[in-house]
């Protein structure tokens, strides 16, 4: 057996779907098993120019925001809680249970207990001198 460094897509691909399999075969069948779906919604400016977006993928239940990113100009003004709202439309559609996030402490920490996420970990020092924050938010249906 060889020992072998390759980061290809075809090869993170192929170990994802091997540990999804395996996932799959050891739930409860009461758990959708259905393939993994991604979402996105995004603020165009008149002129298509993207002011923000926010970007996730559901398997088994579970809303994972990969990516969320609002223009600074729009910060503060509404525009970031209509594009995490329009995400746990989504998420409620697609019978996701809980959604979760990671975001840093120069990042929104604060924006997502304002809008009901739950802190469930947090490493300090990471990168240095800030904080690495996991959310999640259970899903009302």
């Amino acid at each position: 057996m060889e020992l072998i460094e390759n980061n290809t897509i075809a090869m993170q691909e192929l170990i994802k779907e091997k540990i999804i399999d395996y996932g799959n075969n050891s739930l409860p069948p009461t758990i959708d098993t259905l393939p993994e779906s991604t979402f996105g919604c995004y603020l165009l400016d008149e002129e298509d120019i993207l002011l923000g977006g926010i970007t996730a993928h559901c398997f088994w239940n579970i809303m994972h925001i990969d990516f969320f990113w609002v223009d600074e100009q729009l910060r503060g003004r509404g525009q970031g809680k209509r594009l995490l709202d329009a995400m746990e439309t989504i998420a409620k559609r697609e019978k996701c249970k809980v959604i979760h996030l990671e975001t840093f402490s120069f990042e929104a920490p604060k924006f997502y207990e304002k809008n009901g996420f739950k802190t469930f970990g947090k490493i300090t020092d990471v990168p240095v001198e800030t904080c690495d924050y996991f959310f999640f938010k259970k899903v009302l249906d």
